[in-house]
């Protein structure tokens, strides 16, 4: 039995690949699911806007989701393997997160215990896998990871008990810690975290795969505003603006990612927090921009602003880029710029009918164009290489 459930990991660093296993996939589901349940709760106005709280609720209960997902991608990453009691974990977390997810159905007053409970079941559950990887034999940088990550998830998750027995601030002030410790804590350990580094091939892999599932849930938000009963021109102008982002981000995962090589991973990490957090925002602001009453101007900070989200992130993961086009500075120049003057023309006609939509396409499919020259013009040798 002890060899079936402990293995040798000191060769991993020497895979060149490392597959993802169907049951990665699976285990994506519910956190999807989870995080556009989460969007929805930026859908609601007063007075022609969203209150600041709605906000802040959406940035904080994505940000438990999606570390609650990294941490178990992270460790499938370095220590997981197809074996009993990876998939035990797997599953356990995934039927705990259920049961998050649906809490977020309710006041987050009257379900806060509820949250905190899922909260700490899950940190102890991915602590308990790191933990248990120290009985496989494994490298000693990739030995200070575990204890690390153990820990973390530990720490957070008494935090997180801890802010059940509290009352007024001081519980939402420990629960705010708790998500904050999970995120931030392994930061200050990055050269160390670095020489245990991620597969990047799987680890890219993965946040590509949980980012097309978003964009997929963002597609769905479409079919809350076509009508095939009353067609109309900005249908396609809004699949477009969708199309240029997916286009984008492929064109980036899939042709400017240098994928051989091993890293701490956490710039990826913060970069796909903040992609996933702009697809969400875009998916609200074109269901706001179709069906709520909202005050022009506000519509246009919120599309740019999740615009912003989405290219920050984009431009984070040139740290991860092909050698010959990490030396690249053009997108830190040119995507500011681009969104900038389209925050100002869309601003200076908002009264006009459609203008977020046009300025909306027009934006995102001028910067799938500029990475789609670059990649073709700028470094043809890399499609070569191909």
């Amino acid at each position: 039995m002890e060899e079936q459930l402990f293995e040798d990991l000191t060769d991993r660093h020497e895979q060149d690949k490392k597959a993802v296993d169907l049951s990665e996939l699976f285990y994506d589901l519910v956190f999807v699911y989870a995080i556009s349940q989460i969007s929805h709760t930026i859908l609601y106005t007063e007075n022609g806007d969203i209150p600041l709280l709605n906000f802040i609720k959406y940035f904080i209960m994505t940000l438990v989701f999606y570390t609650v997902w990294s941490y178990q991608t992270t460790y499938t990453n370095r220590f997981g393997l197809i074996r009993a009691k990876d998939l035990f974990f797997l599953l356990f977390n995934m039927f705990i997160a259920i049961f998050l997810a649906i809490s977020l159905k309710g006041d987050i007053r009257s379900v806060f215990d509820s949250i905190n409970v899922c909260i700490a079941i899950l940190f102890i559950s991915t602590s308990l896998q790191f933990f248990l990887s120290l009985k496989d034999k494994i490298l000693a940088h990739d030995r200070f990871a575990a204890k690390l990550f153990g820990t973390i998830m530990l720490i957070s998750a008494c935090l997180a008990i801890a802010a059940i027995f509290a009352t007024g601030p001081f519980m939402y002030g420990l629960f705010i810690t708790a998500i904050l410790s999970a995120s931030l804590l392994p930061m200050p350990f990055r050269k160390r975290i670095q020489l245990s580094g991620v597969n990047i091939p799987h680890m890219a892999e993965r946040y590509s795969l949980l980012t097309i599932i978003m964009f997929g849930e963002a597609i769905i938000g479409l079919t809350e505003i076509f009508d095939i009963k009353h067609l109309h021109f900005t249908y396609p102008i809004l699949f477009i603006t969708l199309i240029s982002l997916f286009g984008t981000y492929w064109l980036k995962s899939n042709r400017l990612i240098q994928k051989e090589n091993y890293s701490s991973g956490l710039t990826m990490t913060v970069a796909h927090f903040l992609i996933i957090l702009g697809l969400g925002m875009v998916n609200a602001s074109l269901v706001l921009n179709a069906e709520e009453p909202v005050e022009d101007s506000f519509k246009i900070q919120l599309m740019h602003a999740a615009f912003a989200f989405f290219y920050a992130g984009m431009l984070l993961t040139l740290q991860y880029s092909h050698e010959k086009f990490t030396s690249d500075r053009t997108l830190r120049i040119v995507i500011p710029i681009i969104l900038i003057i389209s925050f100002i023309i869309a601003y200076f006609t908002r009264h006009m009918p459609y203008t977020l939509t046009l300025t909306g396409a027009v934006t995102t499919t001028v910067i799938f164009f500029v990475y789609f020259y670059i990649y073709k013009k700028k470094h043809p040798d890399i499609e070569k290489e191909d």
